[in-house]
Order: structure tokens, then C-alpha cells, then sequence
């Protein structure tokens, strides 16, 4: 993971090696957020490419939307990790 750019209401994250499930996990819960302008990712290549993912806020702050999308999915898989099937 790498920081391409931080700024307020903007944050662009390159990701190497790519897992779609979860940036598509974290994409969701941060479309829950009211105060979101635009958010998703794009894969440069399918197989030897990586992921850059795009928050943009209208105006908080988009590092700490992406913190708080983080720590929720990490509670919620705690969860389920914790269910018997």
C-alpha cells in the first residue's frame, strides 16, 4: 500500500498486490458516509497491474472517512469470525 496523495477531501491509495473483495468491501461502507463526493477504485491490469483507490469528500476529512470505513469492516469481520456455522 502506498500514499499517492493526501490532501483534506482527497486521498489516492495504490495498492499491490490487489484484493478486490476487499477494497469493494471498504468502497461500500464508505458510500455510507453522507459526505461523500465521489469513491471507488481502478485496476491498471488485470494481472500484473495494481489498484488505485479514490476517496473524495466534499468536506471532511478523506483519510479519516477511510480510517473509520477501515475500523468498522474490521469489527464486522470480527464478528462474523466469532459466529458458529
Amino acid at each position: 500500500m502506498e500514499i499517492l496523495s493526501k490532501q483534506k477531501t482527497l486521498l489516492k491509495i495504490s495498492f499491490k498486490p490487489i484484493d478486490q473483495g476487499i477494497l469493494n468491501a471498504v468502497n461500500d461502507k464508505i458510500w455510507e458516509e453522507k459526505d461523500i463526493e465521489s469513491s471507488g477504485f481502478q485496476v491498471t491490469h488485470p494481472e500484473v497491474g495494481e489498484a488505485i483507490f479514490t476517496v473524495r469528500t466534499k468536506s471532511k476529512d478523506a483519510k479519516s472517512v477511510w480510517n473509520t470505513a477501515i475500523a468498522t469492516l474490521t469489527k464486522e469481520f470480527a464478528a462474523l469470525a466469532k459466529q458458529k456455522l
